[in-house]
């Protein structure tokens, strides 16, 4: 079968949107893009040299993590604007996972689990988009959303608060952080504190004053200066310092069988937290900036990213929250800024490693500061709390468990409670009982409409949810109780299945014992609009046959028309009269 030109057109802008971004590129863009890509090209350079050392790995090999990260997300990944690389979560689990497997080995050997690593997160990922496991991202609502940045932007500024003061930072977790900076702060090095705060100063103002500017990067350049001619790392002030340049190794990594089922559980959750924190950070910036993220692409965007970096021996990367961050602040619009990031990265690590050698480190903590304060979202909290406080309350778990726990088991936890909220408000949904309205067509909410009337011996009853099997026995003690506080004897009790979209088998064991409850009180049950999943399984289980055909009706109407002529014409009565007492 061979595919039209069209066609396969549409299946490379599918498989490539880095492609499809080149190709409609507006040129008015091309100035932002490339001062976003210098600017974070700048700060993976000292970021990257640091987590690789997390890792145990070479220096240099975070700094071509990042470049070809960057340039196989570029071609594979949905999000215009998040940047892949080195991340500290990402290098903390992977230094985790590797010690115990590298049982004493030197550095190569290290190097080549690292490798091996990214490889293996590289193939679930891809397994993950083969099996379009993107639908896992419905499960990330709004609220997690909202926790999640601001746990991951409290995460980033917890993790650069030791170097604002000029300390050492040992700890990888966000409560360490405070405690370290809390205990040594009378080691604060105030010179490194007030530069700090002054870059933090000058970047807001200039944010709000000198918006076209490219804030980070004249902070990058300035403070080098300032540091070059001052010569400030005599003072004490810690400086990136020297750094020795190697080329790239090509290749598969030297392990074996036992290496790869050592580390198989560590690259699944490597998968799932890059994947979880990537698809969160890239549709927080497609929402801000309108356009679709795939979710389903972001795997392939992951698995692109760790398969070439397995291949040249670096190790796994995710989606970096501060420098997409910094993209987004100066105005970045496409994947351009991670090739051009790239491209700086490449230069400087080939032949410029001496320039950034003065560059004080604090320049980079106060950028990544200010950077994740403006991710901080308070407002939306507050306004979750007026409109759904238990939302807010998810949104609020959600942060402290990504505080906390980490990012997978925080996400992982407010999964699990929205799923819990969800079948605690399907087991106890909405429900009504239903009247006429003079002059209005239809059948209505006797609570929400006084002039609503019901027919006497006759009970119509809605129920807003799937029945399954955590509400069966709720819609049983509704009936029960609205036959047995009927003020007029019932002979026919009506559901309206119009919201029923769903019922398994313990809710249609449930309609059967109420159907026979029912005819133990000479009560018929009768359904009206019964969608085709409840009518194909209200014949699959027996039931309807039990029920008998001319009990299931297509309208409501339809059921009350042939109540009233089995039992007669009745006079219609106010609803407030008939019935005692409402469902909710």
């Amino acid at each position: 079968m061979k595919l039209s030109a069209d066609t396969l057109g549409h299946v490379l802008r599918r498989a490539l949107p880095g492609v499809e971004q080149a190709r409609t590129y507006p040129k008015r863009w091309l100035r932002a893009d490339m001062l976003a890509a210098l600017t974070v090209g700048a700060m993976l350079i000292p970021q990257g040299l640091a987590y690789a050392q997390i890792v145990g790995v070479r220096p240099v090999a975070g700094l071509y993590a990042g470049v070809f990260a960057m340039l196989a997300y570029a071609l594979f990944g949905p999000s215009r604007h998040l940047l892949l690389g080195p991340e500290a979560g990402a290098a903390i689990l992977t230094a985790t996972a590797l010690a115990p497997v590298v049982a004493g080995g030197g550095p190569e050997r290290l190097a080549s689990l690292a490798a091996l690593l990214a490889l293996m997160v590289g193939g679930i990922s891809l397994i993950g988009g083969l099996c379009r496991a993107g639908a896992l991202a419905d499960f990330l609502s709004r609220p997690i959303l909202i926790g999640y940045i601001n746990g991951a932007a409290l995460i980033i500024i917890g993790s650069q608060l030791a170097r604002m003061l000029g300390l050492e930072r040992k700890s990888n977790e966000f409560a360490g952080q405070l405690w370290e900076v809390a205990s040594n702060v009378g080691r604060t090095h105030e010179p490194t504190l007030l530069l700090g705060l002054g870059i933090m100063v000058a970047l807001v103002a200039m944010r709000r004053f000198l918006p076209r500017w490219p804030a980070p990067l004249v902070m990058v350049v300035l403070t080098t200066l300032a540091a070059s001619v001052f010569q400030l790392e005599h003072g004490g002030m810690k400086v990136v310092g020297s750094i020795s340049a190697e080329a790239p190794a090509f290749g598969l990594p030297s392990v074996g069988f036992a290496d790869f089922r050592a580390l198989l559980p560590a690259a699944l959750s490597l998968a799932l937290v890059n994947y979880a924190s990537s698809v969160l950070t890239g549709r927080i910036y497609a929402d801000r900036f309108g356009y679709r993220l795939d979710a389903n692409q972001e795997f392939f965007g992951q698995a692109a990213a760790n398969l070439v970096t397995g291949l040249t021996q670096g190790f796994p990367v995710t989606g970096s929250d501060s420098r997409t961050a910094v993209n987004a602040s100066m105005k970045g619009r496409t994947q351009l800024v991670g090739v051009g990031a790239a491209a700086v990265v490449l230069v400087f690590t080939l032949f410029l490693t001496p320039l950034l050698a003065k560059l004080p480190l604090v320049t980079l903590g106060a950028i990544v500061i200010v950077a994740a304060v403006y991710l901080l979202e308070v407002q939306p909290i507050i306004w979750l709390w007026r409109v759904r406080p238990v939302e807010a309350l998810l949104a609020v778990v959600t942060m402290l468990g990504v505080l906390l726990l980490g990012i997978l088991q925080g996400i992982l936890i407010a999964v699990a409670l929205a799923l819990v909220d969800l079948i605690r408000r399907a087991a106890h949904p909405h429900d009504a009982v239903l009247g006429e309205r003079e002059g209005v067509p239809g059948w209505h909410d006797v609570e929400g409409h006084a002039d609503a009337e019901t027919v006497p011996g006759l009970v119509v009853y809605r129920f807003d949810a799937p029945l399954f099997f955590a509400n069966a026995r709720f819609l049983r003690e509704q009936v029960r109780r609205l036959v047995a506080e009927s003020r007029v004897p019932v002979k026919w009790f009506v559901l309206d299945a119009s919201s029923v979209f769903d019922l398994d088998v313990t809710a249609a064991e449930g309609l059967e014992k109420l159907r026979r409850e029912l005819e133990g009180e000479g009560i018929v049950l009768a359904v009206a609009q019964a969608r085709a999943p409840m009518r194909s399984m209200l014949r699959r289980s027996g039931l309807l046959a039990r029920l008998g055909k001319e009990r299931l009706f297509p309208t409501v109407g339809a059921a009350v028309r042939a109540f009233q002529q089995e039992e007669g014409p009745r006079e219609p009565v106010m609803a407030e009269a008939a019935r005692p007492a409402p469902v909710h």
